[in-house]
């Protein structure tokens, strides 16, 4: 499977023999907008206008997600398959790695950084996604989301071909404020088939 392009080819789950279950690698085709045949995102729909105000609005959405899913919440639909709190989480996170990237991005000339293990940080963090606080998470993936779009609507357009290099691939602001918005709309859409999921599974509602 191609890796997902962001701040590093190597940011996408999928390491093998892992003890905890890691959300699929996303497919996506290398072009200069961010797309996804797997869920249908289209980087090059979003205006720039248009991709600061959808990332912005990830926070409410996911808090709105994570309260709808009540009690199902912490719930797995499946073996390896991640619940609506532990999606959350690895958002969040994946927020607020492109902030940072961002951030890099805007503020040095062309920095350039050595690979980010992906598979093993993941790893590592989805330990405790499971016993987070969904509360906790939500308000924290909307402050990361609200400040990603600050960065993105503060520099303006112009400033989005600015880039950064991680172990050899250049990635520029604009395709990194793509994939934080695609990685978080993936996700949403696999909570919500889980929920589903989850709910058809239940005996009292058939």
């Amino acid at each position: 499977m191609a890796p997902r392009p962001g701040i590093s080819g190597h940011l996408g789950p999928g390491g093998r023999g892992l003890s905890e279950p890691l959300p699929p690698k996303i497919e996506v085709t290398c072009v200069e907008h961010e797309r996804c045949p797997a869920c249908g995102f289209d980087g090059s729909r979003y205006s720039d206008g248009a991709l600061p105000a959808a990332i912005r609005d990830l926070g409410p959405t996911w808090k709105a997600l994570l309260g709808e899913a009540g009690a199902d919440q912490r719930v797995r639909p499946g073996p390896g398959v991640w619940s609506a709190v532990e999606y959350a989480a690895h958002s969040r996170d994946v927020t607020a790695l492109h902030v940072f990237g961002v951030r890099q991005a805007l503020t040095h000339d062309e920095p350039s950084y050595p690979p980010i293990e992906g598979d093993a940080l993941i790893e590592s963090a989805a330990a405790t996604y499971g016993d987070a606080d969904a509360d906790l998470v939500g308000t924290e993936l909307a402050g990361q989301a609200s400040e990603l779009a600050d960065l993105a609507t503060d520099s303006g357009s112009e400033a989005w071909s600015r880039g950064l290099t991680i172990g050899g691939d250049r990635t520029d602001v604009r395709r990194l404020l793509e994939h934080a918005l695609h990685d978080s709309l993936h996700h949403l859409a696999d909570v919500e088939r889980g929920l589903v999921a989850i709910r058809e599974g239940y005996p009292d509602e058939h």
